[in-house]
C-alpha cells in the first residue's frame, strides 16, 4: 500500500512538472511570436520613416529648386565689363509701360497708355540689339549697396497697374527674350474685370522673370493722405504680395499717378521702402547721383526702339 502511495505521488509530480513545462514553452513561444511581431513592427515603422523622410526630402529639394528657379541672375551672360558705382558714372533708364492689346485701341486710348504685343517685341528686341542688358530693381538696389557691378548700358521694364494685357502680350514677350521686369499691382483690382488674378501673378512670378510689386492698395493719390492711412495701405498690400507669391519679397513701390511729397516718401522709407519709383516722364537716372526714392521713368507705350534709344541719348547729353 505504501509503495502504491508513493507511485501515485511520483505520478502526480511529473504530471505536475509537465504541465509546468508546457506552461513554459507556450510562453516562450507566445513572447518568441511577439518579439517578432514587434520586430516586423518597428521594420515596417522605420521602412515608412525613411520613405516619409525620403519624401520631406524630396520636397525640401523641390522647395528649393523652384524658389531658386526665381532668382534668375540676369548678368551672369554678360559678356561686357561691369563696373561697380563709384568707378564709372553709367546711365540707367527705366521704361514705363501701362495697358497692352493687340491692336491698340485708338479710340479709347485717351492718355496713350497702350503698346500692342507686337510693339513692345519690337521695343525689347530693338534694346538687346543696342547692347542693353534688362536688369530688375533689385539689381538696382543691390548696384547702389556696392554689392555688384553693373555694365554701362542697362535697363530696366516696369508696368503699372496690372491690367490683364501684361499676362496675355506682354509676358510672352518677357519669355520669348528672357528679360525681367517689374509690375506695380493696385491690390484692390487684381482678378476684377480687365485686371490679372492672383492666380496669373503667381504664374508668371514664378517664372523668375516678372516681379509683384505695391502701386497701392487701392489706386489713390497717395501724396494728399496722412501718415496712418499711407502705411496702412502699403503695409497691407506688401504682406497681400508676399502670402499670393509665397515668400518674402523686398519692400518696392510705385506712387499712383506719380503723386508723391516729402512727406510721403519719408513715411514709406521709415517702413522699409527703399525704392520708390516715380513718373518723371523723360527722366533718365544717373549712378553717381542715384536716388531710389526718386527713380524716374521713359515711356515705352507707344514708343518705337529709335524712339526710346533717342530719348536715352538726349537725356544723357543732359
Amino acid at each position: 500500500m505504501e509503495k502504491k502511495r508513493k507511485l501515485n505521488k511520483k505520478r502526480v509530480f511529473l504530471a505536475v512538472l509537465f504541465v509546468i513545462i508546457i506552461v513554459e514553452s507556450i510562453i516562450v513561444m507566445i513572447k518568441s511570436a511577439n518579439k517578432k511581431v514587434e520586430t516586423t513592427r518597428n521594420e515596417k515603422l522605420s521602412e515608412e520613416l525613411q520613405i516619409e523622410e525620403s519624401f520631406d526630402d524630396t520636397k525640401e529639394e523641390e522647395k528649393e529648386e523652384a524658389q531658386t528657379s526665381k532668382k534668375i541672375d540676369f548678368l551672369e551672360k554678360v559678356n561686357e565689363p561691369v563696373y561697380k558705382k563709384n568707378e564709372k558714372d553709367i546711365k540707367i533708364p527705366i521704361l514705363i509701360y501701362h495697358n497692352f492689346r493687340t491692336p491698340i485701341p485708338y479710340k479709347e486710348d485717351t492718355y496713350k497708355l497702350f503698346s500692342s504685343q507686337e510693339n513692345f517685341d519690337e521695343n525689347v528686341k530693338t534694346l538687346l540689339d543696342a547692347g542693353y542688358t534688362f536688369i530688375t530693381l533689385e539689381d538696382l538696389y543691390q548696384y547702389n549697396k556696392g554689392q555688384i557691378g553693373l555694365p554701362e548700358k542697362v535697363i530696366i521694364i516696369t508696368i503699372d497697374d496690372g491690367q490683364v494685357g501684361c499676362y496675355t502680350d506682354a509676358f510672352p514677350v518677357l519669355k520669348k527674350y528672357q528679360v525681367p521686369a517689374t509690375i506695380f499691382i493696385v491690390n484692390q483690382l487684381v482678378g476684377t474685370e480687365d485686371y490679372f488674378s492672383w492666380e496669373q501673378a503667381k504664374e508668371m512670378y514664378d517664372t523668375g522673370l516678372v516681379k509683384i510689386h505695391c502701386h497701392g492698395y487701392q489706386h489713390s493719390e497717395y501724396s494728399s493722405v496722412g501718415k496712418e492711412k499711407l502705411v496702412s495701405d502699403y503695409t497691407k498690400s506688401h504682406q497681400e504680395i508676399e502670402e499670393h507669391m509665397g515668400e518674402e519679397i523686398q519692400k518696392i513701390m510705385a506712387y499712383p499717378a506719380g503723386k508723391s511729397s516729402e512727406s510721403t516718401i519719408k513715411w514709406l522709407k521709415e517702413i522699409g521702402f527703399e525704392i520708390q519709383v516715380q513718373t518723371k516722364y523723360g527722366t533718365v537716372n544717373k549712378s553717381r547721383s542715384l536716388d531710389l526714392t526718386d527713380l524716374g521713368r521713359i515711356r515705352g507705350e507707344r514708343a518705337t526702339g529709335k524712339e526710346i534709344l533717342s530719348a536715352i541719348k538726349a537725356s544723357s547729353q543732359n
